[in-house]
This record gives C-alpha cells, sequence and structure tokens, in this order.
C-alpha cells in the first residue's frame, strides 16, 4: 500500500487543527478519569494508570496526526448536519491512519490476532475509550453499553469470560459514575 503524499494536501486550517487538538485532549482525559476511576478498584491499577498517560497518543504521531484532523473534521460536520467532502488523497490517508491506529493500540481488539488474546488491562482500556465516546456523543447516559450492545457478538466474538469481564466492567464503571443506563 502506497502512502499518500502529505505535502500534495491543502493546508489544514488552523480553526481544524485546533477543533482536533481540543477534542483529542478532551477524549483522552475522559478516557483517563475513566482508567483512574476502575484504578481505585483494580489489581493492575499501576498498569491502568500508565494507560491513562498514553491512551491515544498515537493520533498525535506523523502516522496519524494529519489525517486524524481530517476525520475529527468530518465527523464534526457530519454531527452538524454540514456538508464535508475528503479532498483528493485525504480519504487514502484517513484509511491508513485509521489502520495505524486500531492495530498498534492495544485497547483495539484489532490490535490482536484474536481479540481473545486481550488481556484484562486492554479490556479495560476498551471499556474506557468506549464510556468516552459515549459521555462525548451523550448516548445513553454515558454509558458504554450501548457500544458494548453494539459491538460484542456483533463485530467482534469475544469468549463467554472476556463478554461477562466487559459487562462487568461497564456496569462496575457505571455504578461508579453513576450512570443508569
Amino acid at each position: 500500500m502506497t502512502k499518500p503524499d502529505q505535502n500534495n494536501l491543502p493546508e489544514l486550517p488552523p480553526e481544524m487543527v485546533n477543533f482536533y487538538q481540543r477534542r483529542t485532549e478532551e477524549h483522552i482525559a475522559r478516557v483517563a478519569a475513566n482508567l483512574m476511576l476502575l484504578a481505585q478498584l483494580s489489581d493492575h491499577a499501576d498498569e491502568l494508570i500508565e494507560r491513562a498517560r498514553v491512551h491515544d497518543a498515537s493520533k498525535f504521531g506523523p502516522e496519524e496526526r494529519v489525517a486524524y484532523i481530517w476525520l475529527t473534521e468530518f465527523h464534526r460536520c457530519r454531527q452538524s448536519g454540514e456538508a464535508f467532502e475528503y479532498p483528493p488523497g485525504v480519504k487514502e490517508l484517513v484509511k491508513q491512519a485509521t489502520q495505524h491506529h486500531l492495530t498498534t493500540n492495544r485497547h483495539h481488539y484489532q490490535a490482536h490476532v484474536d481479540p481473545n488474546d486481550m488481556t484484562e488491562v486492554d479490556l479495560i482500556e476498551m471499556v474506557c475509550d468506549w464510556t468516552a465516546m459515549a459521555q462525548e456523543l451523550g448516548d445513553n447516559g454515558g454509558s458504554a453499553r450501548g457500544w458494548a450492545d453494539r459491538t460484542v457478538g456483533h463485530r467482534v466474538r469475544f469468549h463467554d469470560a472476556n463478554t461477562h469481564f466487559i459487562y462487568s466492567t461497564i456496569e462496575q464503571l457505571d455504578k461508579l459514575k453513576g450512570v443508569n443506563a
């Protein structure tokens, strides 16, 4: 797969870059807050605290940053009902960056040959990521339950034990956050 030439892309408007930066930092902060809540009750506290420190750091790296600025703008426009089209070459760049992100961050099941190879820490971070997205979008009262219901057993086949762990983690986090989902 050839990498699109980022030098031939249109210049990124500062407001797009600023929105991406703010939105991504807010997402990371939400994930970190969720991880810190669960760390208080976990045998994996140190690992969860470290995951909170490095969550989604790849989005600021050269393989992902420019593409994720465009992807964030795409989603912003879609949510606000504005028309949006990627400039030439950007769609492929976004596809490659998304693939890079999903396959290099352990909290995404795509980073594993078998999603059942995910550790408890990977699964907890995944739930915290889903929760952060639900919080951002106002889904299901800020609970990851809707994300899990759309993913577990549909997009991804987890073993029964992992499915139980995922839903138990969601329930635990919802209780800590006072969510009635």
